[in-house]
C-alpha cells in the first residue's frame, strides 16, 4: 500500500523471491487507525525513535511529535535518509549500532555509551 518510486523493486529485494505484490483490502482499514502519537504518552518504558529526515512514508515531523509525547524516556536519533535507505549498507550498520547502544544503556551495561547524540524529549 506504499506508492513511492521503486517500492516494488525495494520490496522484492528486502522480502526475497517469494514476495508477492498484493495485500488484503481489509488492511487499508487498519492503516488509517494506526496513530502511534495517540498512545505514546502511555509508554512506561524507554523507547528509541529512529527517524529518516527525508522519509516519504513515515513523515519525520509525525515521528518527532510522537517522541515528544512519549516523554522523558524517549530518545530520538535522526538520519539523512528516506524510509528504505536504512535497510542496507553503512546506514543500516549505524542504525543497528544505535539500537545496540540504546539497549545496552537501558539494560544497564555500565560500559555502554550511545554512539549518537541524545535528544531529550520534553
Amino acid at each position: 500500500m506504499m506508492t513511492t518510486p521503486d517500492i516494488e523493486r525495494i520490496s522484492a529485494v528486502m522480502a526475497g523471491p517469494t514476495w508477492r505484490n498484493e495485500v488484503c483490502a481489509r488492511a487499508a482499514l487498519k492503516v488509517g487507525a494506526n496513530r502511534p502519537v495517540v498512545h505514546a504518552g502511555r509508554l512506561a518504558c524507554p523507547v528509541l525513535f529512529q527517524v529518516g529526515l527525508h522519509d516519504r512514508i513515515a513523515p519525520p515531523g509525525a515521528a518527532r511529535r510522537t517522541a515528544r509525547r512519549a516523554g522523558p524516556r524517549a530518545r530520538l536519533a535522526e538520519y539523512p535518509l528516506d524510509h528504505f535507505d536504512v535497510y542496507d549498507g553503512p546506514w543500516q550498520e549505524r542504525a543497528l549500532a544505535d539500537q545496540l547502544g540504546f539497549l545496552a544503556r537501558v539494560l544497564g551495561s555500565s560500559s555502554a555509551q550511545l554512539p549518537f547524540p541524545q535528544k531529550e524529549m520534553q
